[in-house]
């Protein structure tokens, strides 16, 4: 199913422009990203279904898409583990939202962690994907401080408990990825642009 749909899709684009050996692998690459991101989310969406957790699984997803498009963060090294972090955090934690209220000051400690961990350690990239750049770097943390003042923004002119409690979730996922010691816990080096630069020097 996998090979079919990125062998059809690479097929349609070739349609309409050339393709040398070394966009045919970065499109290979987007199109298996793409392909693995429409199925984790139908596995996702069904199984929210089933434990009536639709609402606040949108919820998580949006909010926690928002900052986690702008600061990055850690990635599973396997697929199995891909797949165990997400069905974990995208089915188990909208039942925390759905059944446990948060007090009020551990709500507020989170976002003030959040932002400055933000501030420290936000864009963290991956051996995978380091960020090369010094200016994409930059853009990326003032837009993550952005999306984070924006939510505190949110968090406090509502009153709708389910968004609140999602915004803090999401939040208490994103400050736990972009942390030196997830990293070093799991073994993964952090600020992998430092490595590169060393590497091509």
């Amino acid at each position: 199913m996998k090979e079919k749909f990125i062998n059809s899709s690479l097929a349609f684009i070739m349609k309409y422009q050339e393709c040398d050996d070394l966009k045919i692998k970065r499109l290979k690459y987007g199109l298996e990203g793409i392909y693995s991101l429409i199925i984790k989310t139908s596995v996702v969406i069904l199984i929210s279904l089933i434990l009536n957790t639709i609402k606040e699984t949108l919820l998580l997803i949006l909010f926690y898409a928002g900052i986690r498009t702008f600061s990055f963060g850690w990635h599973a090294k396997t697929s199995i583990g891909c797949w165990i972090t997400t069905l974990s955090l995208y089915n188990g934690l909208p039942l925390l939202i759905k059944y446990i209220n948060i007090p009020s000051i551990l709500e507020y400690i989170i976002l003030g962690v959040s932002t400055i961990s933000i501030i420290l350690w936000a864009p963290a990239d991956t051996p995978k994907r380091p960020l090369i750049r010094k200016k994409q770097r930059i853009k990326a943390k003032i837009l993550s401080i952005f999306i984070v003042i924006l939510y505190i923004l949110i968090f406090t002119l509502t009153n709708i408990t389910i968004i609140k409690d999602t915004i803090i979730i999401a939040l208490t996922m994103q400050t736990i990825f972009i942390n030196p010691i997830t990293y070093k816990i799991t073994k993964t080096q952090f600020n992998n642009y430092k490595y590169y630069k060393k590497k091509i020097e």
